[in-house]
Order: C-alpha cells, then structure tokens, then sequence
C-alpha cells in the first residue's frame, strides 16, 4: 500500500503477530515462488524495524526511512508499485520472516555467521562502525568501552536482538552493567530518563538519530577505541536484506537490482536524504558469501 496510517503501523508494531487476518495464508504454493506470488498480488509484505533511519513512521504518518525507500525502488523495478510494511520489534525479525509473515525482511541487520544459518542476506548495502548516543554534553565523558568497564556506576543500553551486546561481553562489559531493550524508541527513551548513560549503536543508526536536532537531549559520540570482534579485530558491520532460504528467485531479483543500483548511482541517491553518504555504502569486494564464513 501506498500509504499507511501511524495507527495501523504502531498497532502492528506493538503485536507483530496480529498483523495477519486468520484468513489469510502467506504460505505459498507448491506451483509459486515468493516473487512470483508478490508480482501477481500487486504488493508485497515486508517486516521493517522500528530504527531511525532504517525504518520508522514520519511526521505525517507514513512509513518512511533508509529501508523502504529502498525496498520500494526495488519492487518498483519489478513492476510491483504497492507494499504492506510493517514496523516490528528487531528481536523478532528473523523469526516472523521463518513463520513467512513476511515476504521479506529489511531491518538495517548486520550479516553475521549465526544469522546466515537461519536466512539468506542479500550482498551488503551498507557499512558501519560502532557508536555511542550519550545525554547532551556527555556528562560522564564516555568514549570506549573502557570507561564504563573502569566505573560500575555506568550502565550502557543496547537493543535485543542487535550485535552490541555481543560486542559489549567481548569487550568485557559486565552483563550487570548491559540494560537490554526491547526496540530503539524504548533506549532511546530510558537514556533521557537516566535508566542508562549510554547507548551503543551502528555509527549510521547514531547519526539519524540526532540528525536535523529531532532529538536535542542526546548526543552522538564517536568511539575514541572501536570495539573488538572475537579475534581481536576492529567491528567493521555490513548489512543487507534477508530473505527465507527457500526463496533463491527472489534473493536473485534483488542482488541483480542491487548491484545495478549501485553501479548507477541510484542507490546513494534513494540513501543520501537519510544521512548517507558514499562511504557508507558497503564496497563490491565485500561478497556476502565471505561474511558469512564462521570467523
């Protein structure tokens, strides 16, 4: 659909397993693939996570961000010019696209290993380094990991089902100093309320936030030591689409637009009114095949 109202996207993100009428069955048929059922019902159904500026409701309503923007031109180029988005909780992602209540996801999701053995990425979109969100003027002064590992005092937040809290447990963060989240407005909300002291995110996701002063009270701080992976490894994160692995088509259809996307330039356009700019865009070398090799 072409328009979508801030109730029924709110509705759905609240319970994401009321999205589907009883009567309806996304499964689809033996004779059907996913693409070619999305082609014949004019629109697909596509999970979004509730992450500025990935996915989000806009001021008047719509669903907008970094991911349906891109989702649409993809459909676009299919000939499909109508979409059922859904803004749902991060954490549930993967799961309701395996109970196909989606035809597929676009969550601003990192590619990791563990994530490549439930669903298919497409090739990278994007990169990222780590970030940290603090109250205006950084009152505790946090940079790094370091610092809050140095006072047990500091609390830092991060979402469900995201990779910073891997990444806090191997950077030696104690699990007593992790508050988890349910979804971005939840942390971003218990930061103001003085729940936690910091928030780490993607660069990108820290940067949206604060963008055009939507969010005065918080302030996007650049990692003086970028966390380090499982071998020691700056965390460099690439991420893409998801699809159900028994959808090769349709992950097919989407790397073919992608790639030419990016050749022709149309990519960072669609992503540059979000803060985007060349640099963020993930590199033709890194394959997804690559990321998700068990490091």
């Amino acid at each position: 659909m072409k328009g979508i109202s801030r109730r029924s996207i709110l509705a759905a993100f609240v319970a994401t397993t009321t999205i589907i009428s009883p009567g309806l069955s996304f499964a689809q048929s033996e004779s059907a693939t996913t693409l070619t059922k999305i082609k014949q019902d004019g629109f697909a159904r596509v999970g979004f996570s509730n992450f500025k500026p990935w996915g989000y409701v806009s001021d008047a309503g719509e669903l907008s961000g970094v991911e349906p923007a891109v989702v649409r031109a993809f459909l676009s180029s299919v000939g499909v010019e109508a979409m059922d988005g859904v803004l749902t909780q991060f954490v549930s992602m993967i799961p309701a696209l395996e109970a196909e209540r989606f035809d597929f996801i676009a969550a601003g999701m990192q590619i990791r290993p563990a994530r490549c053995e439930q669903i298919a990425f497409g090739e990278p979109e994007w990169k990222s380094t780590q970030a940290f969100l603090t109250r205006a003027g950084n009152p505790s002064n946090l940079t790094s990991l370091d610092d809050i590992i140095a006072n047990p005092k500091m609390r830092l937040g991060v979402v469900g089902g995201g990779t910073e809290r891997e990444y806090a447990s191997i950077n030696g963060v104690p699990d007593a100093q992790t508050v988890i989240f349910p979804d971005l407005p939840t942390a971003t909300a218990g930061l103001k309320a003085e729940r936690v002291d910091v928030l780490m995110f993607t660069s990108i996701t820290g940067r949206g936030l604060v963008a055009k002063g939507e969010h005065p009270e918080l302030q996007y701080v650049a990692m003086s030591k970028p966390p380090l992976d499982k071998n020691g490894a700056p965390v460099v994160g690439y991420g893409a689409i998801g699809f159900r692995k028994s959808d090769p088509e349709l992950l097919a259809a989407w790397n073919g637009w992608l790639k030419q996307a990016k050749q022709s330039g149309e990519l960072l356009k669609l992503l540059e009114p979000f803060g985007f700019t060349k640099d963020d865009l993930a590199p033709e070398d890194v394959t997804t095949g690559e990321l998700c090799e068990p490091k």
